[in-house]
């Protein structure tokens, strides 16, 4: 493709033009403002478009172009007809709008058909002072739709269930009582749209059967907040109430009317890192690290601005030097040889000291054993260390190792720590690690979320799924999937790697997505869009390679 040539002379209104940065990065940002969008100037570069956006961002964060100044916020919930509101949560949804300056709109749902059939009674039903919210047609935001005309009913087990391609390659909300989201394939350099439901401001009302006594136990007090900034970028995140109608939005609590700021959370479930194919925009906006040099500078991330009780790690370790997805894949091989990156010991060291790099005071470090890190102990056990001379000293050291637990007869033992605790200078003490069939219950005191669960493993011995362990009736934050997903009471977390990890290929529901659990309980899923974990938030900072 022909490299674009970007114009002299800019389009009246544009942004700022860049003063600083590399030459290459001022480029990209006049094709970004020629062409009117990242993937526009992408085609036209003929570079990636992650390329174009971390330019972008590395000219932000040096002044040089103006953050996304206009944010435009909708408060987005659900109403039973014939059904009292839930006072107190209503009230607190109202202040939170006026505060956000977002506009609140309620979709509603009924068992009554000629509230949606017959205009002259709609809106009937509906308390008085949810009248001026409801909305009882499709509202288009520009990169999403409130599906408000959706009149699903609440004892749907799976109410999202055959809406995937309902608004097109748009992100949509479904006003329901039960809150539940999916990630729908798309192409591997796009961020796949998402499909959510709402939460609902009325209280449970249904009938006393075993459809609407199970509804009853899934109802929730809560909305969705839609976020839109001036490039069409959007950001949804889970509002849960509390009993009383109080609820948190990262750092903000909302309490009897009263907005407070300068909350701590209690953890963040991190999107499964795969530290050797970590994305750096991630590494940058999650905990200000320098994957580079496995350095950390605190301040605007969101690590520091959340501060959470917890972090969990999930697949930390990729084992990308011996995966078995490449392990025969001698072209690979060759690959890894040419740019040294064939020994699986540097891969270990490299997940310790990303965990120094983003260790913080005010955290408690959490590894969950995954199947990427289970990688380690079944090379040990299938692979030859005489055909692998580059590996042969650190396999036979952890061969040892394994042998000698196995001698006095230690059950407890996991290779990968020992391996993680032999790079460590500090034998990654101050850090925890929870293996296999162990659990990690947060938040005991509201019910507990289960935080020790990969989600690799399920019933029965069975491969886990985020629908399978529904039926556990235990509140789950999981990984593994990479497609971040909310099923009743389980959470999966995505990725916080290259949405690229070299073996997934074809359409793809990746997105680099975490959950942030409150202390009531209550929990959001945060997806990263250009490195930013919310509408105005910090971007991560990586110099735009040459293309």
């Amino acid at each position: 493709m022909p490299r674009f040539t970007p114009p002299d002379d800019l389009p009246a209104g544009a942004p700022t033009t860049p003063c600083v940065g590399t030459e290459r990065q001022r480029e990209v940002a006049r094709a970004v403002i020629a062409t009117g969008s990242v993937s526009a100037a992408a085609r036209e570069l003929g570079i990636k478009r992650s390329q174009v956006q971390r330019a972008l961002t590395a000219l932000r964060r040096k002044g040089a172009l103006a953050a996304s100044s206009t944010i435009r916020r909708y408060l987005l919930t659900a109403a039973q007809d014939d059904t009292a509101v839930h006072a107190p949560f209503w009230q607190n949804l109202l202040a939170y709008g006026e505060h956000l300056g977002a506009e609140v709109m309620v979709g509603p749902f009924t068992y009554n058909k000629a509230v949606f059939s017959d205009h002259e009674t709609r809106g009937g039903a509906f308390r008085a002072e949810l009248q001026p919210y409801l909305r009882y047609d499709q509202v288009d935001l520009g990169p999403i739709v409130f599906c408000a005309e959706m009149n699903t009913l609440p004892t749907a087990v799976q109410p999202l269930s055959g809406l995937e391609a309902y608004t097109g390659q748009k992100w949509s909300v479904f006003p329901h009582a039960k809150v539940a989201l999916l990630s729908v394939p798309t192409a591997v350099d796009r961020l796949p749209k998402q499909i959510m439901t709402t939460g609902c401001c009325t209280i449970d009302n249904y009938i006393e059967k075993k459809a609407g006594l199970k509804a009853r136990f899934h109802h929730i007090i809560g909305a969705t907040l839609v976020e839109i900034d001036d490039e069409d970028r959007v950001w949804c995140r889970q509002l849960n109430a509390a009993s009383d109608g109080s609820f948190q939005d990262m750092d903000v609590v909302v309490r009897d009317g009263e907005i407070t700021d300068g909350h701590a959370v209690e953890a963040v479930c991190w999107g499964d890192l795969h530290v050797e194919k970590m994305d750096p925009i991630i590494a940058d906006a999650g905990w200000g690290v320098d994957l580079e040099h496995m350095t950390c500078v605190p301040g605007d991330t969101m690590i520091d601005a959340l501060r959470p009780r917890y972090q969990f790690f999930h697949d930390a370790l990729d084992f990308t030097a011996r995966n078995h997805h490449n392990i025969k894949d001698h072209h690979h091989r060759f690959r890894m040889i040419q740019a040294g990156t064939d020994l699986v010991e540097s891969d270990v060291a490299g997940v310790a000291r990303f965990a120094r790099a983003t260790q913080r005071d005010f955290c408690q470090t959490v590894f969950v054993f995954s199947n990427h890190d289970d990688a380690l102990p079944r090379w040990l056990k299938t692979a030859d260390f005489r055909e692998d001379p580059a590996n042969a000293p650190f396999f036979l050291r952890c061969q040892l190792a394994l042998y000698e637990a196995m001698q006095r007869e230690d059950r407890d033992f996991n290779v990968f720590w020992w391996a993680l605790q032999q790079v460590d200078d500090r034998r990654m003490d101050g850090l925890l690690f929870v293996d296999d069939d162990e659990s990690f219950v947060i938040c005991q005191a509201t019910g507990g979320v289960e935080c020790g669960m990969h989600g690799h493993l399920g019933i029965n011995g069975s491969r886990g799924s985020a629908v399978q362990l529904t039926k556990t009736a235990m509140r789950i934050n999981r990984g593994h999937e990479h497609s971040p997903s909310i099923h009743a009471g389980v959470y999966t977390a995505g990725i916080s790697g290259r949405l690229d990890q070299g073996y997934n290929r074809g359409l793809s529901g990746w997105s680099q997505t975490h959950i942030v659990t409150y202390p009531n309980g209550k929990r959001t899923l945060v997806t990263m869009v250009d490195g930013m974990w919310r509408a105005g938030a910090g971007r991560a900072v990586e110099m735009l390679e040459a293309a």
